[in-house]
């Protein structure tokens, strides 16, 4: 997925998104709506990375933090931007 759309929103792109562990987590907040808006998320993928560098630690252990955190980056850089 491309798109130079910043206020673009997984929904319009998808049905259903699921996943575990991680996946589930980054799920979680990127389908959350928003309040003042359904159809927004409430959650932007930066803020998801914002969310996995101050909590991520302490959810998962350091080496699958890292692991993560790096993907989901690549993934937001590369794909999203």
């Amino acid at each position: 997925m491309q798109t130079k759309d910043k206020e673009a929103s997984l929904a319009n792109y998808f049905d259903v998104i699921a996943g575990t562990s991680t996946g589930g987590l980054v799920t979680a907040l990127l389908t959350t709506p928003h309040p003042n808006d359904p159809t927004r998320p409430l959650f932007t993928p930066a803020e998801v990375i914002n969310f996995y560098n101050k909590y991520g630690p302490s959810i998962f252990n350091q080496t699958r933090y890292k692991l993560n955190i790096y993907i989901f980056k690549l993934t937001y850089i590369y794909i999203i931007k």
